[in-house]
């Protein structure tokens, strides 16, 4: 294994440390499992995401893909939705195996029950994002004195 420089082991001891941190931290903070957290199936997602396609939603579709990569990512693949081949994803490098942390992955609650919706339309739309409100009008510039109006053509001024 080649030799980690003094940064690198640093990061690496810093990551791990705050990793096994927050999952000691995310347990005591939730302890039970939360109201406003419910399952879906893959299929009611895909339904879902299908839907926003179909009226156009993309400011959706964007906080979909940001608030979930993976999931949205995931379901792009089972609709067969793919990228235009000039515009690829950048790829993140792996955290390097000194980094990575050395606890277990959460296991869902008991109480979580899959499927909560039983048919896709079952799932909630969320509600569509107000618009954005636009700037107050711009104030007038302020009067200046204006230059008395140039003579028109064909006049000789002071005669």
């Amino acid at each position: 294994m080649p030799q980690q420089s003094d940064t690198e082991a640093i990061r690496d001891s810093m990551t791990r440390e705050v990793t096994n941190d927050a999952y000691h931290i995310a347990g005591q903070i939730f302890k039970t499992a939360e109201p406003d957290v419910s399952r879906v199936s893959n299929e009611q997602v895909d339904a879902r995401y299908r839907q926003a396609f179909s009226t156009g939603d993309r400011t959706y579709l964007m906080q979909e893909a940001a608030r979930d990569p993976v999931q949205f990512l995931a379901s792009m693949n089972r609709l067969g939705v793919t990228m235009p081949p000039d515009k690829p994803l950048p790829q993140e490098e792996p955290l390097p195996k000194a980094a990575k942390a050395n606890v277990p992955l959460p296991k869902p609650p008991e109480s979580a029950q899959q499927p909560t919706f039983e048919q896709p339309e079952d799932v909630p739309v969320p509600p569509p994002t107000p618009p954005a409100l636009a700037p107050p009008p711009a104030m007038p510039p302020a009067m200046a004195p204006s230059a008395p109006a140039p003579p028109p053509p064909g006049v000789v001024p002071g005669i």
